[in-house]
């Protein structure tokens, strides 16, 4: 890793912008912003954007006396992207990190994502994600890649790591360039599952990107998300808008035919994996059959490039017997670290 003495400056103003959009979450905004201020980097602004929350959110922002500190209202509620986008076009860093107000990042996520940089300016830095699963009190760690380690590398084999589920990545831990994301339009309001990964996946097939392996935030998965009140059909429709951005832009920007080729089936089996996952999920929490097996006959031609172990899994579960389900679901609660690894929740990214 590069040290912090040789990382670009931003002229004038802060190098990192950690943006926090924010809706109705008080109490779970305190502890996102002390996180955020917390960073042993300190060239930085955190700027959060109150989508006009009817609680307590003003006055949590009131007990902050920090000058790195600013803060957008929102005079109506405008909706969960365009939050983001708003977070967007006001932030004044080079670069910008978008941390929903209930996840958590740690303290040295900042300075991991800038050491990497040097003096470049590549238009992404990944960094790994824990996952928090509210339902199961219990934090699942991160997976790091075994194949690259931390530091300026081929954005392509860091997307390949993560279509093929070899790493954990959320939007949390991602550090983009902010006017690379705005010249890509921002976060696409038309991906209302999947907008987050729409907006950064791409990025990573711009040359030469920034990784750390190691987890520098944590996603919490719960069921009272704005996502978590989608559609079935918007989330997996979602899935496989992102698989094909992410094939058009192999096209675009990929000259390797092999390589681009790979990106392409990889982008369309992890979010066929994706599907299978969720609708074991759906189908665990209390839905029939016939209603699992219906979505999946409507996207058969999506999940056919699934691999067959994928397939398996996923038949054993939605043919398991309701008691035994439920069985299953009250041990996975009693000794949740012996499922560590298991469990499946949605959130975008």
């Amino acid at each position: 890793m590069s040290s912090l003495g040789t990382v670009p400056e931003s002229a004038g103003g802060p190098l990192v912008t950690i943006a926090i959009p924010t809706f109705n979450r008080a109490a779970l905004l305190r502890g996102c912003i002390q996180a955020a201020l917390a960073q042993t980097y300190n060239n930085i602004e955190v700027l959060v954007s109150d989508n006009a929350s009817l609680d307590d959110t003003e006055n949590v922002l009131r007990q902050f006396d920090d000058k790195r500190l600013r803060v957008l209202r929102q005079e109506t509620n405008i909706g969960l992207l365009p939050n983001w986008n708003a977070c967007l076009a006001a932030a004044g860093g080079e670069y910008v990190f978008f941390v929903s107000d209930d996840d958590r990042i740690s303290q040295w996520l900042v300075e991991r994502c800038v050491g990497v940089i040097g003096k470049s300016r590549v238009p992404i830095v990944v960094a790994l994600t824990n996952c928090h699963l509210a339902s199961f009190g219990q934090t699942k760690p991160a997976r790091a890649s075994r194949r690259i380690g931390s530091g300026l590398r081929n954005g392509a084999d860091v997307l390949l790591e993560f279509l093929a589920d070899e790493i954990n990545v959320a939007i949390c831990s991602v550090m983009v360039r902010t006017e690379a994301l705005r010249s890509r339009g921002g976060f696409p309001v038309n991906y209302t599952h999947a907008a987050d990964v729409a907006a950064w996946a791409p990025l990573l097939l711009e040359g030469e990107v920034g990784f750390v392996n190691e987890a520098c935030a944590t996603l919490n998965l719960h069921d009272d998300s704005e996502t978590g009140r989608l559609g079935v059909a918007e989330i997996l429709g979602d899935g496989w808008k992102v698989a094909s951005l992410i094939s058009r832009t192999a096209d675009e920007r990929i000259k390797i035919a092999s390589l681009r080729q790979e990106l392409k089936l990889q982008a369309q089996r992890c979010f066929s994996r994706r599907a299978l996952r969720f609708l074991a999920y759906y189908r665990n929490n209390g839905a029939g059959l016939l209603e699992v097996l219906e979505f999946v006959w409507r996207f058969r031609s999506d999940l056919m490039v699934v691999d067959k172990l994928s397939i398996l899994k996923f038949v054993a579960i939605i043919l398991c017997p309701r008691p035994m389900a439920a069985r299953l679901r009250h041990l996975r609660q009693s000794f949740p670290q012996g499922w560590r690894g298991h469990q499946t929740a949605v959130k975008p990214g």
